[in-house]
């Protein structure tokens, strides 16, 4: 397997619809570009060497050849001239440069580092996980998870109702069903 380097990966996150000859259509959301590939999330599970068409938001329709399987993510190549893979990657990585700096301006609330990290996060099926927070806000907070859980989950961080609203390598950010006062955001915060 190939290891993906951090300086090589480019988030970007773009809703796209997958078909083949071995499966009807399913939706699949990028997870990031590299020089291995476009890294796809998805419910369903191509398999290794199958060649899929897929419709991505602002890309269009491309053909690619699955590279790479794991839990709920692949890695396709795209099957297009050098000149349209070149064009195609290039797109990805300013859409994903747009979606940081659009999230980064887009915060209502400073976030503050806890000195209490760990934290159990409750599925709405009554799993529990255990978490690290990176950062929290009167309105959510970034954690580092060893699973991964869907945009749109219902979740409690600590006793603190929540929603997945973003998902990045290796965690979530989250939105509070019901927002802190900035007052009670501080470094002894317990969810």
């Amino acid at each position: 397997m190939t290891e993906r380097l951090a300086s090589d990966l480019h988030t970007v996150i773009l809703p796209a619809l997958c078909w083949s000859r071995r499966q009807p259509d399913f939706y699949a959301v990028t997870q990031d570009v590299s020089r291995e590939g476009i890294a796809f999330r998805s419910a369903a599970g191509p398999a290794t060497d199958e060649h899929l068409t897929c419709s991505i938001r602002y890309i269009g329709q491309v053909d690619a050849r699955v590279v790479r399987t794991s839990d709920k993510v692949f890695v396709v190549r795209l099957m297009a001239s050098r000149q349209r893979v070149a064009d195609v990657a290039r797109t990805l990585v300013a859409l994903g440069r747009e979606q940081g700096r659009t999230f980064e301006a887009t915060r209502a609330h400073p976030r503050i580092s806890p000195t209490r990290k760990d934290v159990l996060v409750t599925l709405a099926d009554g799993r529990v996980l255990p978490g690290r927070l990176i950062n929290v806000s009167a309105s959510g907070a970034a954690l580092a998870l060893d699973h991964t859980l869907p945009a749109g989950a219902s979740i409690t961080i600590g006793s603190t109702a929540a929603q997945v609203v973003r998902i990045f390598r290796d965690g979530i950010g989250a939105a509070f069903a019901f927002p802190f006062d900035q007052g009670q955001v501080h470094a002894g915060i317990r969810l």
